[in-house]
């Protein structure tokens, strides 16, 4: 047992909170339920007399409690604002940001910073770099994209008789030199954050959505990385180089996903479709070559989010990933093993993409659950990645595909930033970085300055400006904290969207089918809408259940009845509460498979 004494620092020093005033003085209480503080001494009562009771602030934590006579232990406060007419999406969303440290606002001195920079880009032919604009660079993203990280472009190789690929990247490290306002703001920050309706980039958006954007038809920066690839898709050669491109079409995935799969595509000009089937031929070498080396392939589906002309959300859709979506994964993955070989042959210091073989504890009870659905297979099996994939498609015709995958996603390790290369299970790769995004990501600013270092030493090139950082185990835990700060944020703006879409719904039914169980309750899929949320214990009022783990059940203790993956239920929504991203709903009945038949709730 344990005492806590004293708070030394709290993650978050800023909380949304409402005024109460009683007849001796002001505080606040604090809107999330889970923050841990009854409420809050207010501080300088003198400046608030206009706060009516029940008002929604903006609350800096003190540390000093200026409140210290009184008898509560509970911290002081200092109002920063007051937020009027705030929606509960807006507070809901606001909560999110404060519960993960999203930095929305960028520092004025990073700002400032960025002005000097001319917006034109030209080309110096004393700078040492590549002049790549006579080649067919295109650009394929989604169609809300603003930054555009990376250019392709696919050539013949004619001594080989394969390809040389070319990976061009936004030369950001040109723009963002070590220690300046700008790189001290993206360490912090560590990566962008992509909500449903819009994203808080992780540098300016002078430079991340036009500077170093590689739009059509302007020069850009880029650092390249060109690769000779054989028709086997093994790399032959390649080289790194700073270069200028000129991207001759800014492409979208649908249009470029229709062209490959035999639809009508927007995409009319002959010699872009040849490139385009040229690019796609050496994507599926590439991918054949990863799958054969035993790259695990899962089968998930994304939830897409429908909006209309006001950014109102209409529905959800789910989508698998498209051909062009592949196309681009393989291209950037080749160019980030090739980086990742490159840096580690040189003994270049870098930041390193790991990703660890899976918890062997955890495939022992996959194993037994696998048995338990006929499927047999070793903890060997499970661990080796060669063989990984012959296990997801023994189980892909199961009634419980969807749970066992997810299983088998949850048995393996978190890919985490390294200072040393220790290769990617999941890619079944002896060398992985991030190199292609740098407009998002740190760890792939630090790997281009790394390049770019070894680049200058070799040319004999003297730099003028501050020298690369040391890179640490601390700048490597830095970044992957914030990349899993991030992805929570991103999930919890998901919920909150799916709150939103049924909080008009309050009262009504709807049909729903079991997708996975677990200790703590099951996840649907509503129908109609396609939505998935998860139900707790508590929302089955009729028994109380006992999760089997190995058989993928939960059982009724009384009535013996089971609720497993397929199942279908009639679900009544009985609230939705936008602030804290929660839908509370009870089982009415339970449907049969076929539907013909219903079991009331008792």
């Amino acid at each position: 047992k344990g005492e806590i004494i004293k708070i030394i620092e709290r993650a978050s020093s800023q909380i949304l909170a409402r005024v109460k005033r009683t007849k001796r003085e002001t505080v606040t209480v604090p809107v999330h339920r889970n923050s841990g503080i009854p409420f809050l001494w207010i501080a300088q009562e003198d400046d608030l007399p206009e706060l009516e009771p029940g008002s929604l602030v903006e609350v800096e934590l003190l540390e000093e409690n200026k409140h210290s006579k009184k008898s509560s232990p509970a911290p002081s406060g200092r109002i920063l604002r007051a937020l009027e007419n705030t929606s509960d999406h807006e507070l809901g969303f606001q909560l999110i940001i404060n519960e993960n440290l999203i930095r929305t606002e960028y520092p004025q001195e990073g700002l400032k910073y960025v002005k000097k920079f001319s917006p034109q880009v030209r080309f110096d032919s004393s700078s040492g770099r590549r002049d790549l604009r006579d080649l067919d660079f295109v650009t394929i993203d989604g169609k809300t994209a603003r930054d555009f990280d990376d250019a392709v472009c696919v050539i013949p190789d004619i001594d080989s008789g394969g390809f040389r690929l070319f990976v061009a990247i936004a030369d950001v490290a040109h723009y963002v030199r070590p220690k300046d306002p700008v790189d001290q703001e993206a360490l912090i920050r560590g990566t962008s954050v992509y909500f449903p309706t819009h994203a808080v980039p992780m540098l300016p958006e002078e430079l991340s959505n036009n500077l170093c954007s590689l739009r059509p038809n302007v020069n850009r920066l880029t650092l390249t990385c060109e690769m000779r690839i054989d028709l086997s898709g093994e790399v032959i050669g390649y080289s790194l180089s700073e270069s200028i491109i000129r991207s001759r079409a800014r492409l979208i995935y649908e249009d470029v996903a229709d062209l490959l799969d035999g639809r009508t595509s927007s995409i009319s000009s002959p010699e872009l479709q040849a490139n385009i089937r040229k690019m796609d031929k050496l994507a599926k070498i590439l991918q054949q070559k990863r799958i054969k080396r035993g790259a695990v392939q899962f089968s998930f589906a994304e939830e897409v989010f429908e909006f209309d002309s006001d950014q109102q959300m209409t529905g959800i859709g789910r989508s698998y990933q498209s051909s062009a979506m592949k196309l681009i994964e393989q291209f950037m993955l080749e160019a980030n093993e090739t980086v990742a070989r490159h840096c580690v042959k040189n003994r270049i210091p870098a930041l390193y993409r790991a990703h660890d073989r899976p918890d062997m504890r955890k495939l022992q009870k996959l194993q037994q659950t696998f048995f338990r659905f006929g499927v047999k297979t070793s903890l060997s099996t499970l661990a080796d990645p060669k063989k990984f994939n012959e296990v997801i498609e023994q189980i892909q015709e199961l009634p419980h595909f969807e749970q066992l995958q997810v299983l088998l996603l949850r048995s393996m390790a978190l890919a985490v930033y390294q200072t040393t290369n220790k290769g990617h299970f999941g890619l079944a790769a002896e060398y992985y970085a991030h190199f292609t995004s740098p407009i998002r990501r740190y760890p792939d600013l630090v790997v281009h300055r790394a390049i770019k270092e070894k680049l200058h030493l070799d040319q004999g090139v003297k730099s003028k400006h501050e020298p690369m950082p040391f890179v640490n185990n601390e700048m490597a835990e830095q970044c992957s904290q914030q990349e899993r700060r991030a992805e929570k944020a991103e999930r919890q703006s998901i919920d909150l969207m799916k709150v939103d879409f049924l909080a008009p719904h309050a009262g009504q039914t709807f049909q729903a089918m079991v997708t996975s169980v677990d200790n703590h309750g099951f996840r649907v899929n509503l129908e109609p809408h396609g939505l998935e949320w998860f139900l707790p214990l508590e929302s089955m009022t009729d028994d109380n259940y006992i999760y089997d783990e190995i058989r993928l059940s939960l059982q009724g203790r009384r009535k013996n009845r089971t609720l497993q993956a397929g199942q279908r239920l009639e679900i009544r929504l009985l609230r939705a509460d936008p602030i804290h991203r929660t839908l509370e709903f009870e089982v009415e009945r339970w449907l049969s498979l076929n539907n013909n038949q219903t079991t009331k709730k008792q």
